[in-house]
């Protein structure tokens, strides 16, 4: 500054190109000062103030400036070298995290430090280059308590500025803490819906549950989420309806809690499915047994298989849908869930089951049938008699009833004097049909049918009459029944046929068995006989009728009903249910009343006139036999009927 030429505050001042509009000398502060603004790097080093003045001496000053340059701001990396900034992550419990943190720049080199909100982590910094100093910080396990903890990284080379920073808030994912069923370890029942609940929590987003039964996962369940303010004790609910089958007692049921997100993080709860059902049962022949070789006075044993949760507590065999119990005498022997049948018969054929039963209910086995072979025996439902005259065939026919049903036959006739087989027939199936022709009175006796088959020769033959055929007896015990005014019924038992298919025939006739009014055929000696006139009597004759003639007649006298007894038998016994009202009541009681009223005046009228008939009456002459005469009939008319006078 040069002030020569004039007072301070108008000197010249001048600076050097290096400090040019930057420098600039203050006389107005005591004492002067130079000022540089803004400050450079270079502009650190040795000043020296001359001041000249006219009359007296040159003075100096010297000065010496120390410039210093504050750090840039730190830059956050990952491993990976990605630069991090704010909210960071999300990082899985458990992992390590390794920050870096580089300030570059500064005079003096910088100090670079870790800071957990307003505690010192890490100092540990290091100079990588004459401008970048480095501090990494390393978090071996990530933990639940470094959710949303701001980590800051300080640079800083002098007391008189502001250190510059860079801050990062870590976000993280939890694992699940832990997983609960209620109400667990109890038993369910089969085939019934049983809800189960399953409770998760301490995951980071909240937990994923899932069921599992015997290794594989159910998809029927449903979610339901719950969520703290925290983040720590995110809380997951699950529903399972379950419908558990026989197959699944024993297995394994769980419920597993998961964050996706953190590889192996799964937790799960459960127990051994205790299922409960209704006995199951099956029902075999004895591992010895076939079918097809169980023939009489086999023995047979049957075993029943039960498969039961809780264990069955009763056993019961049936045998055509009736109880069966044990019967030594008839070879019926029970032991638990076997049943022995000692030498069996036909009647031991049939279906079988057996029943047990829980506390879930009754079960029953499949119906074995048991096939008991047997020789061949007479069919009862079969002809035993047939009428044949000589010379005239007949055919006899044999069913038998067997098991195998392939049979055999073998015929013979037999009477008081010889044996003859009979070699004229034929077979099909269980049925055998002969043919057979008397020739003289001796060819009358029986015919005998036997049958064979796998199981053996039949014990006792079939028996067939051959009888000289005749005419059929009439029918007996005929009753009439069912009457009514155009109708009967007859019933009657049927007689002797003769030896021959038979047949029976009712005639009605009129009064004087002048004309034959109906003419039925039937089957059976059962008729219905209708569209006859109501009052009437009728003879009807029932007959038997075959081949060889018709038998004598029964003869039946009997009445139609007449249409008044008709309804008399109708309505006999009818219960009148009729409700009264109270209106009607006095109606009645009011007309019967006049009525009453209208009867004395009649009474009395017809007092008056059978005096005065009888006082006339006195005047009648007598009438000779064989005359004509005039009588007079005096007509009283009372309620209901006619009295003659």
């Amino acid at each position: 500054m040069d002030a020569r030429q004039g007072v301070t505050n108008h000197s010249r001042h001048s600076s050097a190109d290096t400090l040019y509009g930057r420098a600039y000398f203050s006389v107005v502060d005591r004492p002067a000062v130079l000022i540089l603004e803004p400050v450079s790097a270079g502009d650190a080093g040795t000043y020296k103030c001359r001041v000249d003045f006219r009359v007296a001496r040159t003075r100096y000053s010297k000065a010496e400036l120390s410039v210093i340059v504050p750090p840039m701001k730190p830059v956050i990396t990952d491993v990976n070298g990605n630069v991090l900034e704010s909210l960071i992550g999300p990082y899985n419990e458990g992992e390590s995290l390794t920050l870096f943190c580089e300030s570059e720049g500064g005079e003096p080199p910088s100090s670079v430090t870790w800071w957990r909100d307003s505690n010192l982590v890490d100092e540990s910094f290091q100079i990588i280059s004459h401008s970048v100093v480095q501090n990494i910080m390393v978090i071996p396990e990530l933990k639940r308590e470094h959710l949303m903890n701001t980590f800051t990284c300080q640079a800083t080379n002098n007391n008189q500025s502001q250190p510059v920073s860079t801050s990062v808030t870590i976000d993280m994912n939890f694992k699940p803490l832990g997983v609960w069923i209620d109400n667990n370890n109890r038993p369910l029942s089969a085939e019934k819906p049983s809800k189960l609940v399953c409770h998760g929590t301490g995951s980071r987003p909240i937990a994923q549950l899932s069921w599992w039964i015997g290794g594989k996962k159910l998809q029927s369940a449903k979610k339901r989420s719950s969520f703290d303010a925290n983040h720590i004790g995110n809380k997951t609910t699950s529903v399972l309806i379950i419908k558990p089958n026989i197959d699944d007692n024993g297995k394994y049921l769980s419920c597993r809690a998961e964050n996706p997100l953190i590889p192996g993080s799964a937790v799960e709860s459960g127990w051994k499915l205790d299922v409960h059902y209704i006995p199951q049962l099956s029902l075999r022949l004895g591992s010895k047994l076939r079918h097809s070789h169980i023939q009489e006075d086999n023995d047979v044993y049957l075993d029943c298989t039960i498969q039961a949760n809780p264990p069955a507590s009763e056993i019961v065999w049936k045998f055509e849908g009736s109880e069966l119990s044990a019967n030594s005498s008839l070879g019926i022997i029970i032991s638990n869930q076997s049943l022995v049948l000692q030498k069996v018969k036909q009647r031991n054929r049939g279906d079988y089951t057996c029943l047990a039963s829980n506390s879930e209910g009754r079960g029953e086995s499949n119906i074995l049938f048991l096939r008991v072979q047997y020789k061949p025996r007479c069919n009862r439902r079969q002809r035993l008699l047939y009428g044949t005259a000589r010379n005239e065939p007949v055919k006899v026919s044999c069913e038998v009833d067997s098991d195998p049903a392939s049979v055999k036959f073998h015929w013979q006739f037999n009477n008081s004097g010889h044996v003859v087989d009979i070699t004229d027939y034929n077979s099909e199936k269980s049925k055998s049909v002969a043919f057979y022709t008397p020739r003289t009175q001796y060819d009358y006796g029986s015919l005998l049918c036997w049958a064979t088959n796998s199981a053996g020769l039949q014990d006792i033959p079939c028996v067939f009459s051959i009888i000289p055929a005749g005419v059929p007896d009439p029918p007996q015990n005929c009753t009439v029944v069912n009457k009514s005014e155009s109708s009967f019924r007859v019933e009657c038992l049927e007689g002797f046929n003769g030896g021959l298919e038979q047949h029976f025939m009712i005639e009605v006739h009129d009064k004087y068995l002048k004309a034959v009014l109906v003419n039925i055929t039937a089957k059976k000696p059962i008729f219905l006989v209708d569209g006859l006139s109501s009052g009437k009597t009728y003879t009807a004759k029932v007959s038997s009728v075959n081949s060889k003639g018709k038998s004598q007649a029964v003869v039946l006298k009997l009445d139609t009903l007449h249409v008044l007894e008709t309804e008399t038998l109708t309505h006999k016994g009818i219960q009148w249910n009729v409700n009264v009202s109270p209106v009607l009541i006095i109606l009645t009681g009011v007309t019967g009343g006049l009525i009453l009223v209208i009867i004395i005046i009649f009474l009395t009228l017809r007092y008056r006139t059978t005096h005065a008939f009888k006082g006339r009456r006195s005047k009648v002459k007598q009438v000779r036999p064989g005359s004509k005469a005039l009588c007079i009939f005096l007509l009283t008319k009372v309620p209901g009927h006619y009295s003659r006078r």
